[in-house]
């Protein structure tokens, strides 16, 4: 085996002194171009960019994209408050409720202090006729944000409905 080894060393070495170069039919210098290369791979965008874009398009009121946005976000396994609460919104007012309250419930998990979201829970749980529930939430909602009058017009209403 040492032998064949040996002559397999020698005949590698002796293909490497077998290079053959070539001479340049045109002188070497400095190139003074300025060279851009294109590697034609798209730029992932940001968490940010991606939220960002869309709460633009869900605030200009582009509730096709903005879902979108949305949904692309939440498929790259990123986690923001805003975005589940903002997507439950346009579930709920697409008529998705079970998606809504999903989405909703993963957003108050994420912040359990979001005041929005438990009142937009509230909002999805009444239409869906559970009004105690939803009461709890509103009440909620206001324990947290004690300004919210949207909340406590609802639990208002909630109240109303359950004959309280």
């Amino acid at each position: 085996m040492r032998e064949k080894e040996a002559v397999s060393e020698e005949q590698r070495k002796q293909k490497v002194a077998e290079v053959k170069t070539f001479t340049v039919p045109f002188p070497l210098g400095e190139n003074q171009e300025n060279i851009t290369v294109n590697t034609n791979t798209p730029s992932i965008p940001s968490k940010e960019q991606i939220i960002n874009k869309a709460f633009k398009f869900h605030s200009q009121g582009n509730i096709s994209e903005a879902a979108k946005y949305y949904q692309y976000f939440i498929n790259q396994g990123f986690n923001d408050h805003r975005v589940f609460s903002n997507y439950g919104v346009i579930l709920k007012d697409l008529g998705n409720l079970q998606e809504a309250e999903l989405s909703i419930r993963k957003a108050i998990k994420i912040k359990p202090d979001f005041a929005e979201a438990h009142y937009n829970l509230g909002t999805i749980l009444r239409d869906c006729g559970k009004k105690k529930e939803a009461e709890i939430l509103y009440r909620k909602a206001i324990k947290l944000n004690p300004k919210s009058a949207i909340a406590y017009s609802n639990l208002g209403n909630v109240l109303r409905d359950l004959g309280e």
